[in-house]
């Protein structure tokens, strides 16, 4: 196998030559099926590496370091298979209309993904971060549309302010530390005066790009308008991107930060609850998702809350939010290809084609035996106990079976919206095997699981205890019963 230090520079270098390919119109067919190959490396670097190995860059900016620990591990094999899957479903989508601008921004926004992924130092990290999000407007726009005009400026807009927080806090978080690396960072800011202010930037500057409630505007509008596979990669692994950041700077362990904790856990709860509840009046299907997301990473970022508040919580709730982040990102992938596909004809076709589409959004449900069954008990698992110093802390088995009940009606909702969109016709090969491999990634995603959260969980996923099994399954049966309450009122108002 090719030592770590050939595969990470294929995979963040590899994407990039898109932009001179596009000079020639002749490789414009090469550039589209080329597309599911450029994360490959990245794959086999996180799938056949072990974690721990460091790449010096001394003539990189001020000097560069990449390196992969566990968490960069599950980060960069979510953005790695994710991207991969949508690339095959891409050459299978697009269509001759403006291809290599499409397939240009594409490998710039790949390039920014995996590259901050690996980024050790602040300079790479924010370089990376910036071509990603600045690369992604591209993706966003570019159907030219009066409606993708619209989001790309909102998208802007927030990408930019975001941006200019990042680069605030990451100065002064270098300063701080009197150094460039991400990884003495948290324990710099600390210890440092200005802690409060470095900690308010970052979480604003990452809340942008995280969907944090407030921040999520550019959201509902950019998902619903850009390319299916490209919706597919912004909620998946792009939005994990502001996650990350979290997760690599903010101070975990380092402090008890009770006021920042309790302020980031309610913004998750209201997240999580509010979006759900303006996602099921959507009537668009990437909409309903849009929401879905932001539903999503509420809960996720009641988790940072939680780890901010308790130090002694903070290492296993990292390995937490990262499950979660690869059990949501593969899943929630999943739901946006499958919005771009046509049924088969025949009904029992169709009926399999529904339950492939149907499954990756029960497995963010908490569906047993799957990877959500497994991020669900975890979640609550890490959260329990009775040494919890942050609001919502005697509230946060209601709220999270709240967001349970929320995401399966978003899912049902979104399935809803999908049948009168899908047209009945073939699909093309590429594009219904993309769609294939993302529905197999995504529920077969717990063989990837941290091995301290299946610990956490006292029981495999394959066989969780009664009660767990019962936890899991309530919080569905109400979601179904307040869908099918919905759907009699719905048509009773039609009657008359």
């Amino acid at each position: 196998m090719a030592p770590e230090w050939v595969l990470v520079l294929l995979a963040v270098c590899l994407p990039l030559l898109y932009p001179a390919m596009a000079l020639r119109a002749a490789w414009s067919r090469a550039m589209r099926y080329a597309l599911p190959i450029l994360p490959l490396p990245a794959l086999v670097l996180a799938l056949g590496t072990e974690p721990g190995w460091q790449l010096d860059l001394p003539w990189l900016l001020n000097g560069g370091l990449w390196a992969m620990d566990e968490v960069r591990r599950l980060f960069l094999l979510l953005t790695a298979v994710l991207w991969t899957v949508a690339g095959i479903y891409a050459a299978g989508y697009l269509a001759a209309h403006h291809l290599q601008r499409f397939c240009v921004f594409w490998g710039l926004t790949l390039a920014g993904n995996l590259g901050l992924t690996v980024a050790v130092d602040v300079g790479s990290f924010y370089s990376f971060f910036a071509l990603m999000t600045f690369a992604g407007y591209g993706l966003v726009v570019h159907e030219g549309t009066d409606e993708a005009t619209f989001a790309g400026r909102i998208y802007l807009m927030m990408a930019v302010l975001g941006e200019m927080a990042i680069l605030a806090g990451l100065l002064l978080g270098a300063a701080a530390a009197d150094s460039q690396l991400l990884t003495d960072l948290p324990e710099a800011i600390a210890e440092s005066p200005r802690k409060d202010l470095i900690i308010a930037l970052l979480l604003a500057g990452f809340g942008v790009k995280a969907g944090l409630p407030l921040l999520h505007f550019w959201l509902p509008q950019a998902h619903p308008v850009a390319p299916t596979p490209a919706s597919a990669v912004l909620s998946g692994a792009m939005i994990k991107a502001g996650l990350l950041g979290w997760l690599v700077t903010l101070p975990f362990g380092e402090i008890a930060l009770p006021g920042w904790g309790s302020l980031m856990v309610a913004a998750g709860a209201l997240g999580s609850i509010g979006a759900a509840m303006l996602g099921v009046f959507q009537k668009r299907p990437k909409a309903v998702l849009a929401y879905s997301s932001i539903s999503q990473m509420g809960l996720m970022v009641l988790m940072v809350g939680a780890a901010l508040a308790d130090p002694e919580r903070a290492p296993i709730l990292v390995s937490i939010i990262a499950l979660y982040a690869l059990h949501h990102g593969l899943a929630k992938g999943s739901l946006f290809l499958s919005a771009g596909l046509a049924l088969p004809s025949g009904r029992l076709r169709r009926a399999w084609i529904w339950l492939l589409v149907a499954l990756p959004g029960l497995s963010l449900a908490g569906l047993p035996f799957t990877s959500g069954a497994l991020a669900k008990l975890a979640m609550k698992e890490g959260l329990s106990g009775d040494k919890l110093s942050f609001a919502l802390a005697g509230n946060l088995a209601p709220v999270m079976t709240a967001g349970a009940v929320a995401t399966l009606l978003l899912v049902l909702r979104y399935l809803w919206t999908l049948t009168g969109k899908l047209e009945i016709g073939p699909n093309p090969p590429m594009l219904s095997v993309g769609w294939l491999a993302a529905v197999f990634v995504s529920l077969v995603a717990f063989w990837w699981m941290p091995w301290e959260a299946e610990e956490l969980v006292k029981s495999p996923v394959w066989l969780p205890a009664t009660y767990q099994f019962w936890a899991l399954l309530w919080p569905m049966l109400i979601a179904v019963a307040l869908a099918a309450v919905a759907l009699v009122a719905s048509r009773s108002v039609k009657q008359r």
